[in-house]
């Protein structure tokens, strides 16, 4: 029995401060001032309470007056097809009506029908010579019950004559695959199976496609697992015959890692755990952004959890548990039913309150954020000078041959214009088509430079015998992975003298032409700003108009060379709109293939007497939604590329923002499904409204859903689906397909394969860079916790404490990779930080609409039902979302952080800078360092920065080379 419980004075004064709070934010009528004052009496026991403003004794309809009219059953349909509290009202009167006078007699009799209300017991027992309650059908009324033995379950309800005593109801046959029970006999027995089912002569439904194939699928699976297993093991007890190769590719793995700047003894070590990633740039301050949007989702889910348990704490306890009683038989469902939707209408005003503190701090915290991760920004650009802060970029460059100067031409330009010195020009050349042979140019250059090293480079030994099956084994690997040694099939190339290999080159690199980009680079950041000043009016050069220089914010890091000539803005709309086509041809294969036979099984099952579908639908659910995931993730991805960004982070911001919109049209897939799946579970259980109208006749959207069986089921789905489904459980996963298992496999490949060697050898232990589609994933877990809002509030609170500790791992587990795990890489600008901001706009505004829809027809609000109340939240969600990014774009950046009046960086210049960073606008430019080789004979040449290579590379002052690596770390 659930029964009122007296507010304790601390309950009294919480309620008081809720009135003044809803007040102050404008958003109480004197009714709603009324309605909190009706609870705060209604929960002290003060029953004579009662009001002039609003009265619901005047439409206070009882359950005994609609079912004893002779027109009870349109009065029924009437009251369902409005909206629930217009015909109810949540009448505190009419609960304490209920509760008063409802009361259960100690011994049920046999043969009595009674009615049960939100006061009865559930664990009411029948006599012991009728002990079966069975639900009474012979008239029109509901929630009728009555004790009777087995052979009179069919008298009263003919669907349900089987007397079940584990449970103490009367009920249905339980057949798996049944569409429709014989409710002949007094057993469990089927008339009509399902589709793909066949009905047999013991009256059970089997199976149609069953046969000896499903044993044959089943030990071909085990064998195929039974070799997996045994081809691992082989691999990990075979004599390493790579050593050599394996430890000096696990030391370029070592050397990739996000490493501080030189220190005084000339080395990088490692950045140690215990950094601080929302403060220490490791990767630029898009790295720390990243870090600290995550560190303000934990915090904003705390919030929310803290709300709704004070609440829960201070007012009623129910908003612990409302919403989260489980379903059960027939009598227990109308108790619960009954108890539910008073206990939900009564309490409503916490709800609507609720929403209203936490959509407004909600939106308070986004801009606050904003300003903040605005100045966080800002301020670490002013401390510390980067590769940004010494070039400038010409911008409407003509097409020039690369048999011309072009380096020495324009830097000779710009300082005969600008009157300060350059230190040098690296051109963005237009050399798409030749990717794969100036990508092949420089790793046989790094080669050279290897082998004229000290040590120069590992070798494997030779290839010990093996019995049958190893060498059965060893095969397929090499057949399966591609791997050959780097001097199969090259007998032609090696053939040829390296004289005519560079001429090749040299012809190669004379007839690119330059993209209308280039890279100028000055000492200082005060010449830089001089030259572009200067150059503000635009110049000529090479018969072309109008060419400027411009600052920007990106690192040589972020730069995608070979997109530059390729990736004109109208190229990148058309390929972007061609994209979009592309996710949705991916997103109508994903839901084809994986999704419709889902939907199929889940939408034909049949739901009566309370079955589900068996564990292993859930199981295929969750991988279905990871197919589609891991769909998505690669479409987006290729289609980012594609599209041919020239800087790393507007393809991040790209991909993060594909990536959610992609994501989130798989969840309102989901939902759709859940929805309807919940709809046939209730009607398969022979839910009713409050009223007792049968969920299937209630054919009104709105109306449906607000039926508190619905609530109840799509609540208890949606929690399901967020956690730990989705929030925390693919993360726990995570660690083993992106580093753990690929670094294990590439171990034992490279360690037993003396073919496979130099960058093969690399990139089979190399790591998996970092992206910013984790910013994606947080958002989608954002929108799921808001959508829990719409439902009774019981989960609320375990929902988002889930979120809160599903996000704490996910950024310790961020911090490690980060820190230890991934390539070292550079998020340079505001722009992926600033696309998730902007995402959470209309994330927000889906609080707006819930707030709209839970505050319909309370007391001094709107009353709006069907296609009406949808369209005023769609107009509540829109109005936020073009509010809140209206402050984004126009109000936050008046927060931000003024320039200091003295740079503290004031000191650095592109040399010193350079002796600590060896990626720079000349080493990290493909052509550049090839041209300064083959073309402009430089010597030592810039050498290309391979990360994790830097011990390779040579200083030559003269071309803006300064960076060389310490002496002890070139001897490892």
């Amino acid at each position: 029995m659930f029964e009122q419980r007296p507010l304790r004075p601390t309950n009294e004064a919480f309620l008081a401060i809720l009135i003044l709070l809803a007040t102050t934010l404008d958003c109480a009528s004197a009714a709603n001032v009324v309605s909190l004052r009706r609870s705060v009496h209604l929960h002290t026991g003060d029953a004579n309470f009662e009001d002039e403003t609003y009265s619901t004794k005047s439409h206070d309809l009882t359950v005994e007056d609609a079912t004893n009219d002779g027109n009870s059953s349109s009065l029924n349909l009437m009251a369902a097809a409005k909206p629930i509290r217009i015909s109810r009202g949540g009448d505190a009167t009419h609960r304490r009506r209920r509760s008063v006078n409802s009361g259960v007699p100690s011994h049920l009799m046999c043969g009595a029908t009674s009615k049960v209300i939100s006061s009865t017991n559930k664990d009411d027992k029948c006599p012991a010579h009728c002990p079966y309650f069975a639900q009474d059908r012979r008239d029109t009324d509901f929630c009728t019950f009555s004790c009777v033995t087995e052979p009179e379950c069919a008298k009263l309800h003919p669907e349900t004559p089987i007397g079940d005593k584990e449970l103490g109801v009367c009920r249905s046959c339980i057949v798996d695959g049944c569409k429709e029970c014989d409710h002949s006999v007094t057993m469990d027995k089927c008339k009509v199976c399902q589709a793909g089912y066949v009905l047999r002569g013991d009256g059970m439904c089997h199976f149609k496609y069953a046969g000896n194939w499903m044993y044959v699928v089943a030990g071909i699976f085990a064998v195929l697992f039974l070799l997996v297993l045994i081809w691992v093991l082989d691999m990990a007890i075979r004599p390493a015959c790579n050593s050599a190769v394996l430890e000096h590719s696990l030391e370029v793995r070592e050397q990739q890692k996000m490493r501080m700047m030189k220190d005084e003894t000339g080395r990088r070590p490692l950045f140690p755990l215990t950094t601080n990633l929302l403060k220490t740039q490791v990767a630029g301050p898009g790295m720390m952004l990243h870090f600290n949007f995550q560190f303000f989702l934990v915090i904003w889910a705390i919030f929310v959890a803290a709300v709704w348990m004070s609440f829960a704490a201070f007012v009623d306890d129910d908003l612990w548990r409302l919403g989260t009683r489980r379903f059960g038989t027939a009598r227990e469902n109308c108790i619960l039913v009954a108890w539910g939707y008073e206990t939900q209408q009564s309490l409503m005003w916490t709800k609507v309150a609720f929403l209203y503190i936490v959509y407004s701090v909600s939106f308070l915290m986004c801009m606050a954020y904003g300003v903040y991760q605005l100045r966080a920004f800002q301020d670490a650009d002013y401390q510390h000078k980067t590769m940004k802060d010494f070039v400038a970029m010409v911008v409407g460059l003509p097409g020039i041959e690369g048999v011309k100067n072009v380096e020495e031409d324009l830097k000779g330009k710009i300082e005969s214009i600008s009157g300060v010195g350059v230190v040098g020009v690296s051109v963005a050349w237009d050399y798409q088509a030749h990717e794969e042979d100036i990508n092949k140019a420089l790793e046989e250059d790094l080669e050279d430079r290897m082998k004229a090293a000290a040590g120069g480079t590992p070798t494997a030994v030779s290839l010990p015998d093996m019995n049958p099956v190893r060498k059965a084994f060893y095969n397929f690997e090499k057949s399966v992975f591609g791997l050959s040694s780097d001097d199969e099939g090259n007998e032609d190339e090696e053939a040829a003298p390296q004289a005519h290999k560079e001429e090749d080159l040299v012809e190669l690199l004379n007839g690119f032409r330059t993209s209308p980009r280039a890279f100028v680079v000055f000492e200082t950041q005060d010449a830089r700003d001089e030259a572009v000043k200067k150059a503000a009016e635009g110049f000529e050069y090479e018969g072309a108009e109008g060419i400027i220089l411009a600052t920007l914010e990106a690192e040589p890091a972020t730069v995608q060379w070979v997109n530059f000539g390729h990736s004109t803005p109208k190229e990148k709309i058309l390929k972007l709109a061609a994209g979009f086509g592309f996710i949705g041809l991916a997103c109508l294969f994903w839901a084809v293939i994986f999704y419709a036979p889902y939907a199929y099984y889940v939408m034909t099952f049949n739901y009566e007497n309370g079955r589900t579908p068996g564990p292993m639908l859930s199981i295929s659910f969750s991988m279905i939604v990871v197919a589609g995931n891991a769909i998505m993730y690669e479409v987006c991805a290729q289609v980012s590329d594609w599209v041919g960004f020239r800087f790393k982070d507007n393809r991040e911001a790209c991909y993060m923002i594909l990536y959610t919109v992609a994501c989130m049209f798989n969840v309102a897939l989901d939902f759709i499904t859940t929805y309807y799946t919940a709809e046939k579970v209730m009607e398969g259980l022979g839910f009713r409204t409050y009223f007792g109208v049968p969920l299937e006749d209630v054919t009104e959207f709105t109306a449906k859903f607000e039926t508190y069986g619905m609530q109840r089921s799509l609540a208890e789905n949606t929690y399901a689906y967020a956690f730990p489904s989705t929030y925390l459980i693919p993360f726990l996963i995570e660690p083993f397909p992106t580093i753990i298992a690929p670094l294990f496999l590439g171990r034992l490949i490279v360690r037993s394969h003396p073919e496979v060697m130099g960058r093969d050898a690399e990139e089979w232990v190399g790591m998996a860079p970092m992206e910013m589609g984790r910013y994606a994933d947080l958002l989608l877990n954002t929108i799921l916790g808001i959508l829990i809002f719409y439902f009774p509030g019981g989960y609320t609170w375990m929902l988002f404490l889930g979120m809160a500790g599903s996000h704490v791992w996910i950024y310790v587990f961020d911090h490690y990779r980060v820190l230890r795990s991934i390539p070292a890489c550079t998020f340079a600008s505001f722009d992926v930080e600033w696309w998730a901001q902007a995402i959470m706009a209309p994330i927000i505004g889906i609080m707006a609409a819930c707030l709209v829809f839970k505050s319909n027809c309370e007391p001094g609000y709107h009353c709006l039902r069907g296609p009406s109340l949808i369209l005023i939240c769609f107009a509540g969600w829109l109005v936020h979302t073009v509010f809140h990014l209206i402050f984004l774009t126009y109000v936050v950046p008046k927060f931000g952080k003024p320039e200091p009046a003295e740079d503290p960086a004031a000191g650095e210049t592109f040399a010193s800078l350079c002796h600590h960073v060896p990626c720079s606008w000349f080493t990290s430019n493909p052509v550049h360092c090839l041209r300064s080789k083959l073309k402009l004979q430089h010597n030592p040449p810039c050498s290309f920065y391979f990360l994790g290579k830097e011990k390779y590379m040579k200083t030559n002052k003269a071309i803006g080379c300064y960076f060389e690596e310490a002496s002890d770390e070139k001897s490892k």
